[in-house]
């Protein structure tokens, strides 16, 4: 009897910690298989996104300016013929309490530029925003990885985006390495389901000792 007690402790125990789970990665984006990994102007056939005015920078295609700028891959200039948007394809449903963290890089245009900058926004398919901020960067700025992340007010459908801004002269800073979650965060769990684990262990273990 009490080998079943202990493990319906542990199992209760084991359940507490699963709840406890962090939040699953709705997008995670390098740019890397776009295009076949080969750069192009005016690019719109992003796996992930809907875009106007930007540029794959990948071999074949100046490149040269996503290692300027620190990086080894693809990346993204927010500026083709003019300032660029990319808006994600896939709209998220995201509810009250949950914690939106987005994550992405961005760097300077790498050409001596000035007054770039790009907005990223969070916006509900309603037109409400519920998150939106605009970077700048000096022109030979690297890049750097920006977090943000939003607590939910409201049930809501979204959908996450760039939007660049400037003198709209082709030249415009770079993105690369988006990734978007959304979900509760993971509770710590509490002492008395470690308690819980622990004895049912331990009685696990002496149930044992009994038997041999």
């Amino acid at each position: 009897m009490t080998h079943f007690v202990a493990r319906g402790a542990i199992a209760a125990a084991c359940l507490a910690l699963a709840g406890a789970a962090q939040a699953d990665v709705s997008l995670n984006d390098t740019f890397n298989a776009e295009n076949g990994a080969a750069g192009a102007a005016e690019y719109s056939g992003f796996a992930n996104w809907i875009a106007a005015n930007v540029d794959l920078l990948a071999p074949g295609y100046f490149f040269n300016l996503c290692q300027a700028a620190g990086g080894s891959t693809p990346c993204v200039d927010m500026e083709g013929s003019g300032n660029g948007t990319m808006t994600t394809k896939t709209v998220f449903s995201v509810f009250a309490g949950d914690t939106v963290t987005m994550q992405f890089d961005l760097a300077g245009d790498q050409r001596n530029r000035s007054g770039n900058s790009v907005t990223a926004s969070l916006v509900t398919t309603t037109g409400t925003t519920l998150f939106s901020e605009t970077f700048t960067l000096a022109s030979d700025a690297p890049f750097q990885t920006f977090t943000r992340a939003v607590t939910i007010g409201a049930d809501a459908a979204v959908r996450f985006g760039f939007q660049s801004g400037g003198p709209a002269d082709s030249m415009g800073m770079l993105l690369d390495n988006v990734s978007f979650a959304a979900g509760v965060p993971a509770p710590v769990p509490e002492p008395s389901t470690w308690v819980l684990l622990v004895a049912g262990l331990g009685a696990v273990g002496a149930w044992r000792r009994r038997q041999s």
